[in-house]
């Protein structure tokens, strides 16, 4: 009878592990199987270079988003991820890559997988353009910093963007305002650890710094 029990406990514990390993948990497994996709939110507008000179003011961007969301979730309160393509600064495909856009394949993917997992990711584009054929070494550096700091600009846009939905909209997209994430690959990459790291514009490099 003894022995039975142990068998049996055994069998318990083996049993409970099982369940354990084959358990799903928000956050880190897709739980979601359908994802629905809201294409071309616009998150803001501001200045673009990419066209010619234009002679008095300057012409505006409307800067656009893909967001990404699980379908059939009922939570309000879910982290946000903003997900920024790579793409050098310049438009696909002047860039001479294989990618550059929140269309990219690899984009795609990621944030599909992400809202599967329970996130709401934004997808989003930022101004694009500077000017690395230039053969003036500081217009090259200088353009590219500015390209940079555009993209700062961009990011912190779509933050507020989300922000100002929670305050001011009844928080449309069911986010925690408090949990916001910027992912990116490639130039998305480091805009996400520069918006993080740049909490001042004084400190952006110029001529005047000797530094180039």
């Amino acid at each position: 009878m003894k022995q039975n029990v142990h068998v049996f406990l055994f069998f318990l514990l083996l049993s409970g592990a099982f369940f354990k390993a084959n358990a799903q948990e928000r956050y880190l497994d897709q739980v979601f199987s359908e994802v629905n996709v809201q294409k071309d939110v616009v998150y803001g507008v501001n200045a673009t270079i990419l066209l010619q000179r234009q002679v008095g003011e300057a012409v505006p961007q409307a800067l656009r988003l893909d967001l990404y969301t699980p379908v059939g979730d009922t939570r309000t309160d879910r982290p946000l991820v903003i997900y920024l393509h790579t793409g050098n600064f310049l438009p696909w495909p002047q860039n001479g890559g294989a990618s550059g856009t929140r269309s990219d394949s690899t984009v795609v993917d990621i944030c599909t997988k992400l809202a599967k997992m329970g996130y709401v990711v934004a997808s989003a584009s930022y101004r694009l353009g500077w000017d690395p054929t230039n053969t003036v070494k500081d217009i090259r550096v200088f353009t590219l910093i500015n390209a940079a700091y555009r993209g700062v600009q961009d990011a912190r846009t779509a933050i507020r963007f989300f922000r100002r939905g929670v305050e001011e909209a009844g928080n449309p997209y069911g986010i925690d305002p408090n949990k916001i994430v910027l992912w990116g690959q490639g130039t998305g990459g480091y805009l996400s650890t520069t918006t993080s790291s740049l909490d001042n514009y004084l400190k952006i490099p110029t001529a005047s710094d000797g530094k180039f």
